[in-house]
């Protein structure tokens, strides 16, 4: 059994995971702010343990998905924050 295509990791599972874990907290804790923190750290978390698995002997360097990332998380739980938000208020 092979491993997984890092193209496909990078671009499919990664963002799937990190993004989707900060906006499921964000959503949990209703807190928007929350989203780009959680998705941050998960991604800088996997790049730090990717680097130090794959590459020990290279200096450690942090890709442009770090900002990515938190920034795409942050529209996504400020949409659903604010679609649930007015959900809640028109059932009112």
């Amino acid at each position: 059994m092979g491993s997984i295509d890092p193209f496909i990791m990078q671009l499919v599972i990664v963002p799937l995971v990190v993004i989707g874990f900060g906006v499921a907290v964000s959503i949990v804790t209703k807190k928007l702010f929350i989203a780009p923190i959680i998705t941050l750290i998960l991604n800088l978390m996997y790049e730090f343990s990717y680097f130090k698995i794959l590459y020990p002997e290279l200096p450690m360097n942090f890709s442009s998905w770090n900002i990515i990332y938190p920034i795409l998380s942050f529209i996504i739980s400020w949409v659903l924050l604010s679609f649930f938000k007015k959900k809640i208020n028109h059932e009112m």
